[in-house]
């Protein structure tokens, strides 16, 4: 019992540490994606979505559609969509 429960400990632990560097399982692509963003709408990040933090940034960048530059508005148009929630 307690040989099976601390290989089962291992395994919760192993699979944690591989989700936190693996950045929440994103692909490639979406880190890709997130990095162009960053470095094309930081202005609009300090300007319009101050104080705010990742997920945050993202949606008030989406919320202020609008006022982005070109560069930024391009960035933001690749990134890929958005998985559904919960319904």
């Amino acid at each position: 019992m307690k040989r099976t429960s601390l290989i089962a400990f291992a395994a919760l632990a192993t699979a944690g540490a591989a989700y936190a560097q693996g950045g929440g399982g994103l692909s490639p692509e979406v880190h890709a994606a997130r990095d162009a963003v960053r470095k094309a709408c930081a202005a609009e990040s300090r300007s319009l979505c101050a104080g705010k933090e990742q997920r945050e940034t993202m949606a008030c960048l989406r919320d202020n559609a609008a006022k982005l530059s070109a560069p930024c508005a391009d960035a933001m148009s690749k990134m890929p969509p958005r998985p559904a929630g919960p319904q």
